[in-house]
């Protein structure tokens, strides 16, 4: 998109220098909404999606308008938002509602294919451009091929009316079941409807422990190294009990409440603490939801270490 031919006061009309960019954007919603605290600019750059030389350029442009502010130099340089900018609330109040609107969609397309016929269902990927279709897969038992495909079809109408977005649906058998990419939204099937951790290989209660405490201390590190999974994680706990995850409920609210409340290192130490809380909480992780596909592989690299390694 081309600059504007005729300049306009920045006075009048700060936004446009703000807004100006889909750069700009992208890293205004890393430092107020997804981290909403300091990050570097390599953890910046990846979780907007730029390279660090871009994502470099349009921090220092953020702190130059006021709305981001530098701390360190060097390798230790971080941006954080400021404080005090009078923007900054409603920032993260249209961010939020940026979140809540694919919350829902995603929320509504689980519930177009909550059908027993169902076996698994994804999104193989989002569009990248408006008018692009968004692209699902089920796969279906057999002796439902023949009508099940209408009959999603007719649920899945109101989801495009109300997002105004075009659907394309393929549907399969058992028999000719696709492996799903890294990288697809699961909606149903998969693994995905149940909140509670259930560790393959779990013979004892004393094993089970031992594998949560394994696998808190792995998410812990990664929390270290990426302090956004607790944003995202906080997010993906308000979406469970706006779903109503029944008995659930009342570890997934307490869940929510540490996520909200404790500082990063508060929760790092609860994570691996062998108190009997902890070891109460570790038997219900919500990170796991959240975790990339890359995320996920380092967990699992470090769930396979001896626990001396750890």
């Amino acid at each position: 998109m081309r600059v504007p031919r005729i300049k306009r006061s920045s006075l009048k009309y700060p936004l446009d220098d703000i807004l100006g960019s889909p750069a700009l954007v992208r890293l205004i919603r890393v430092l107020v909404y997804e981290i909403a605290g300091s990050v570097g600019v390599a953890d910046a750059a990846r979780m907007a999606g730029l390279s660090q030389a871009g994502a470099r350029k349009a921090l220092v442009h953020l702190s130059n308008l006021g709305i981001a502010e530098r701390t360190g130099t060097g390798r230790a340089l971080k941006f954080s938002p400021k404080k005090d900018h009078p923007f900054l609330h409603l920032f993260g109040l249209l961010f939020k509602k940026e979140h809540e609107h694919y919350e829902s969609l995603i929320f509504m397309l689980q519930q177009t294919f909550a059908i027993p016929e169902v076996l698994s269902a994804w999104v193989t990927e989002l569009p990248l451009e408006i008018g692009q279709a968004l692209q699902l897969e089920v796969v279906t038992e057999s002796r439902a091929i023949g009508w099940i495909r209408e009959e999603l079809r007719t649920r899945l109408i109101e989801a495009e009316k109300m997002y105004d977005l075009i659907i394309e649906l393929t549907v399969f058998t058992r028999a000719d079941e696709p492996e799903a990419p890294k990288g697809a939204i699961v909606l149903c099937g998969m693994g995905n409807t149940t909140y509670r951790n259930h560790l393959v290989g779990e013979s004892t209660q004393q094993d089970s422990e031992q594998r949560s405490l394994k696998l808190a201390k792995a998410i812990a590190d990664l929390i270290k190294k990426d302090p956004s999974l607790i944003k995202r994680t906080c997010q993906y706990t308000n979406r469970l009990l706006y779903q109503d995850q029944g008995m659930a409920n009342r570890d997934i609210a307490e869940w929510r409440q540490l996520l909200e409340t404790y500082s990063i290192d508060r929760i790092r130490d609860l994570l691996v603490s062998t108190s009997s809380r902890a070891i109460r909480l570790r038997r219900s992780l919500p990170f796991l939801a959240v975790l990339t596909h890359h995320e996920r592989d380092r967990i699992l690299a470090e769930m396979e270490k001896p626990s001396d390694e750890i």
